[in-house]
């Protein structure tokens, strides 16, 4: 074999025993306890699209982030866990799981 192919080889077998010369990086994942769902005021859980009623008495569902954003803080205040479901339309299903200070 000529010292080229010679050489190429050898950088071939170096690089596939080293990873292809990329530092290998460890990643680790430790499980933690869920914390405790804070306890409130709310009496009873409820689902529905997310939406504000304006003076005109018509509902508008498209909401800010901002507007969401200070819905779902109001309701973790309460004692609830809220999940939200984005719609393809623009709303927001949302479905919001009391859980009472005393059952």
């Amino acid at each position: 074999m000529s010292r080229a192919i010679q050489a190429a080889v050898l950088m071939l077998a170096v690089n596939a025993a080293t990873g292809t010369g990329q530092p290998q990086t460890r990643a680790s994942v430790n499980e933690l306890p869920p914390e405790p769902i804070t306890t409130g005021a709310c009496t009873q859980s409820s689902s529905g699209y997310l939406g504000i009623v304006e003076k005109d008495k018509k509902e508008r569902t498209k909401l800010t982030d901002k507007e969401t954003g200070e819905y779902v803080r109001k309701m973790l205040a309460q004692g609830y866990s809220v999940t939200l479901y984005p719609q393809a339309s623009g709303k927001v299903f949302t479905v919001a799981t009391c859980h009472p200070t005393s059952p």
